[in-house]
């Protein structure tokens, strides 16, 4: 089973980058689908601020369901 799934992962981590950048798309790991979504949340912004990525990205959103659930401008 694999540990990041677009059809089984519970949040989707939009990453909009700063222009002439590519824009990314995290997931969140598929065993944290029964923690809360503030609480998945907070976790993926820990790993990404690790992330090459943090550097040169405008806007992350947060998503559930198709529906923005967060936003965070950086």
């Amino acid at each position: 089973m694999p540990v990041f799934a677009p059809e089984s992962s519970k949040i989707k981590m939009v990453i909009l980058t700063k222009s002439k950048e590519s824009n990314a798309v995290w997931w969140s790991p598929i065993n944290q689908n029964k923690r809360n979504s503030q609480s998945v949340v907070t976790s993926m912004l820990r790993r990404f601020e690790k992330h090459a990525l943090a550097k040169i990205t405008n806007v992350i959103q947060f998503y559930e369901n198709g529906i923005l659930i967060a936003s965070k401008r950086l």
